[in-house]
């Protein structure tokens, strides 16, 4: 048993001051950091488990020197090495080798359809016009691009802005994410839960008719909101600990970024190990332990609720996603 997709944040390091930021990302790296030879050595065992994608992420992953031969390692394993970058750092020069180590797709946040609203929630200046300048030299190299878009009460209001732009940026797909409050998002405030129910709505239309692959992430509702309308669902909404691992800049294993419980670390048990063993990752697997109305919900085996959310709301990873707005009824809370 193996996760399908990993996200390793390969470091904490970022140039940007993003203010939902998951990692807390700080200006330098940390010496703590996994080496190169534990990155082969944990390459080599997710291989050997069966795990088919990795995300090399971050903080920013281009700040760390050796990130093509990780993603070169992992791709002669036959990974799927992906890369998460916030762009403003990709240059021709980058995308080459970004393409010569064989990295299947990078994922490029874009938080705002204008430089204003993008570069506020990045923290920096100019930043939305670098992420545009890096996407199209990713283009020009023949680099496949999604569009990551995080949502918050912030810029929640803009989100119909986003599909035409991305197709005419053209990338493949648009991948959004709803706020954790997590790490530095815990300073922001979640959309008001009428505001996600509509948005996904329109998500809906995007999802069915754009010419671009489009993905709902820590959105779990939207998959209970494909299963109401007779669509195929493929995978569950919330993936943490399941489908989906995740592993720090240092080692630990947690079930997913923003689900920030530790669960062991890979210098002191294998992956393998920890992945299979600990206590977390076990309930985590388990619908039985969700509680109030995601419990009772006929749908929990394919929503799920995000475990995340949850917890940074409520304190616990089994209580009911506080931005789901179906109706609690006979709930335990």
């Amino acid at each position: 048993m193996a996760p399908f997709i990993l996200a390793w944040e390969i470091t904490k390091a970022c140039n940007l001051k993003c203010i939902h930021c998951r990692a807390s990302a700080t200006k330098h790296r940390d010496p703590k950091e996994l080496t190169t030879q534990e990155g082969y050595r944990l390459l080599d065992e997710l291989a050997y488990l069966g795990t088919k994608m990795v995300i090399l992420s971050g903080g920013e992953p281009l700040l760390r020197d050796d990130v093509f031969d990780l993603a070169s390692y992992g791709s002669s394993l036959g990974l799927r090495m992906t890369l998460a970058t916030n762009g403003s750092l990709i240059t021709k020069e980058v995308a080459e080798k970004i393409k010569t180590s064989k990295i299947v797709r990078v994922s490029v946040s874009l938080d705002g359809p204008s430089a204003d609203a993008h570069d506020e929630f990045r923290g920096v200046k100019s930043s939305f016009d670098a992420a545009i300048n890096g996407i199209k030299i990713l283009k020009n190299t023949g680099v496949p691009v999604q569009i990551n878009t995080t949502v918050s009460a912030v810029n929640i209001g803009t989100m119909e802005k986003f599909p035409e732009m991305i197709e005419a940026l053209g990338a493949i797909a648009w991948h959004v994410f709803f706020l954790v409050p997590t790490g530095r998002g815990q300073a922001l405030e979640l959309a008001r839960i009428q505001e996600y129910k509509d948005m996904l709505e329109k998500f809906y239309t995007v999802y069915k008719d754009a010419k671009i692959e489009a993905k709902a992430t820590c959105a779990p509702q939207f998959y209970r909101l494909l299963a109401e309308r007779g669509e195929k669902v493929e995978t569950k909404g919330c993936l943490a600990g399941t489908g989906f691992g995740f592993i720090s800049s240092t080692g630990e294993v947690q079930p997913c970024g923003f689900l920030q419980i530790l669960c062991g670390n890979i210098r002191e048990k294998s992956f393998k190990e920890i992945w299979e063993n600990s206590h977390t990752l076990k309930a985590l697997r388990d619908p039985d332990r969700l509680k109030g109305r995601c419990k009772i919900c006929a749908y929990n085996n394919v929503c799920g609720g995000c475990r995340a959310r949850a917890y940074e709301v409520s304190g616990d990873a089994f209580g009911f996603d506080p931005i789901c707005w179906y109706e609690e009824v006979n709930s335990e809370e």
